[in-house]
């Protein structure tokens, strides 16, 4: 019993230090939130944001960001296999967003800054994978995966295209 609550400390450490907001921490290890703000405060340095998550919708609002959203959740597939779309692989969320960050990274020196996903956004499509919210489509047209979101405003296209067409123009 002692062992299970080291254990779930230690993770909760983890994942603050890594940015997961409160309400996710408390939600994968069971400890109460009024505990988590506090070692939010210890860790950070400052207190936790509040308000709620974007939904994956939200996330997928420009092709840019479904371009990006998709270039995580297929480094998620590709670290936790189908088993994601069976339930939300922790270990596997948090391998494939350190796989996302180092590709981001080099892409983005490459061409103009902007703003990748954060963990909590890869929480929520990965969240968002396993219960359908999100998807993944192929493209017809050069045959890469992307993501779509039921709820999503934007059109469910494939958005390398989408970005290709925009600087052809």
């Amino acid at each position: 019993m002692k062992r299970d609550a080291i254990h779930r400390f230690d993770t909760a450490v983890d994942l603050i230090e890594r940015g997961l907001r409160v309400s996710i921490v408390s939600h994968l290890t069971g400890l109460h939130p009024k505990t988590l703000r506090a070692l939010y405060r210890e860790l950070q340095g400052r207190s936790p944001p509040s308000g709620p998550l974007p939904s994956a919708a939200a996330i997928l609002t420009t092709r840019t960001a479904q371009a990006m959203a998709s270039l995580f959740a297929l480094c998620y597939r590709t670290v936790g296999g189908t088993g994601i779309f069976d339930q939300l692989e922790l270990q596997a969320l948090l391998t494939a967003y350190e796989l996302y960050r180092e590709l981001v990274e080099a892409l983005l020196s490459e061409i103009s800054p902007r703003n990748p996903l954060d963990i909590n956004a890869a929480w929520v499509l990965a969240r968002d994978l396993h219960t359908g919210a999100v998807y993944f489509r192929e493209c017809s047209h050069c045959a890469v995966q992307f993501l779509c979101a039921l709820e999503s405003l934007s059109p469910p296209d494939c958005p390398i295209c989408a970005l290709r067409r925009r600087e052809r123009r």
